[in-house]
């Protein structure tokens, strides 16, 4: 069971951390040239009060994922990009439900979009740097 935990912990580092570097990377001079605005999926379990228990490489590439939203708030505030993140608990998807149950307390998907969709818009225009719960 030990063997298993570093190419877990590897995943969801790639997964979750990775991908959000690389493309915000990428996109970068899009988002300056648009003075454009990111957001970042996080996860309740790496907020203060949150539980990461039984799910630590989950949590901390997630907690990666915030530190690199405020880096590139900061980074980014002189070209007119903002950075956020979201950070709800589970979220309703067929992958969540195959592995949690329909017992959990989901957030609605369109309830993710819509807050994305605020962040991203101009009612959103003085905020970032900032994790949404």
């Amino acid at each position: 069971m030990a063997d298993r935990y570093p190419l877990l912990l590897q995943t969801l580092l790639t997964i979750n951390l990775l991908f959000a570097y690389s493309a915000t990377g990428a996109a970068r001079p899009y988002l300056r040239a648009a003075h454009g605005a990111v957001v970042y999926v996080a996860s309740a379990a790496v907020l203060p009060g949150g539980s990461g228990a039984n799910m630590s490489a989950y949590a901390m590439s997630k907690a990666g994922v915030v530190a690199l939203m405020r880096a590139v708030a900061e980074e980014e505030s002189a070209n007119g990009v903002r950075a956020n993140a979201i950070a709800p608990t589970s979220i309703r998807t067929s992958a969540n439900i195959a592995t949690m149950g329909t017992g959990v307390r989901y957030v609605e998907r369109e309830a993710v979009g819509a807050m994305i969709a605020f962040l991203c818009s101009k009612a959103a225009a003085n905020v970032s740097g900032q994790v949404i719960a």
